[in-house]
């Protein structure tokens, strides 16, 4: 039976922290023209330019009513199903060839022992969180992602459609208590980021720049499936325990998997892995 904790640790140390090797904040690219998530957000919103939110649609009116298309499940479908492809698809074969070049799934002797393919399961935000900061506009405080009820086992990935830039950044830290702030900023939609957002401070100042800024933010935990029971120390996969956070407890649809298998014979010339989707048994492919 699995008894990890992280009830006791320092914010800064990496003691019982599931994956530290992938904990580092990187930048990565993506096609536009194949996850053109700022235009079908802009068309799903009722607007040209999401950085231009703000003179198109009353100033004074309430957020809520203006992403109200996304709470209809007909008017997002298409974000939605786009969101989805980029995660399965893009963001989490880039998560799982760092996993691979680190090792990380190789660090569970029972496994070791047993010889057998594993399957990692890897467990993404259903429907991303979407910011938008009007100028003028904060968005939120200093916070770490942990603090909130979100696992340490998450990884956080920021997804800005429009320019971010001096004020209309978010502002991180590079290590947990580290304190170095700096904007993830870029000047046009492609560049994503990928960082410790359940441990390190990151937050909002007033945005007075005078553009709009629109991003995703979504978080990525990667364990193993039920199939291995036995508990070990030294393994650097999230256990279950960990994953049991607020969000998972109070909206069961709050998470979507993806099962992942590692070291299987290939038996055809399909590129391997291959990850299945859990609850709908949608196969993408890649390699």
């Amino acid at each position: 039976e699995s008894n990890c904790s992280v009830s006791s640790f320092h914010i800064g140390s990496s003691y019982g922290v599931p994956y530290p090797d992938l904990r580092n904040e990187i930048r990565f690219l993506y096609d536009l023209e194949t996850f053109p998530l700022d235009k079908v957000l802009a068309e799903t919103l009722g607007v040209n330019d999401l950085s231009k939110l703000h003179l198109n649609r009353p100033r004074n009116e309430d957020k809520g009513e203006m992403m109200s298309p996304l709470r209809n499940r007909g008017s997002r479908r298409r974000f939605h199903q786009l969101f989805d492809s980029f995660v399965v698809s893009h963001v989490i074969p880039l998560l799982h060839s760092q996993a691979l070049s680190k090792g990380i799934f190789y660090t569970n002797r029972h496994q070791l022992q047993r010889g057998k393919p594993q399957t990692i399961v890897y467990r993404y935000q259903a429907f991303p969180s979407i910011n938008i900061v009007r100028p003028g506009e904060c968005s939120t405080d200093p916070h770490c992602d942990m603090a909130q009820g979100h696992s340490i086992g998450n990884i956080s990935f920021h997804i800005p459609l429009t320019a971010t830039y001096a004020t209309n950044a978010v502002y991180a830290e590079s290590r947990p208590g580290r304190e170095d702030w700096h904007p993830l900023a870029t000047s046009a939609p492609g560049l994503g980021f990928q960082f410790d957002g359940a441990r390190c401070l990151h937050f909002n100042l007033k945005n007075e720049t005078d553009i709009t800024r629109v991003s995703l933010n979504f978080r990525v935990a990667i364990t193993r499936a039920c199939d291995v029971t036995e508990y070990d120390p030294d393994d650097q996969l999230c256990c279950p325990e960990l994953l049991n956070d607020r969000f998972s407890r109070e909206n069961p649809g709050f998470y979507n998997e993806v099962e992942v298998s590692v070291g299987d014979v290939q038996r055809s010339f399909l590129p391997r892995p291959v990850a299945v989707k859990r609850k709908s048994n949608s196969m993408f492919i890649f390699g």
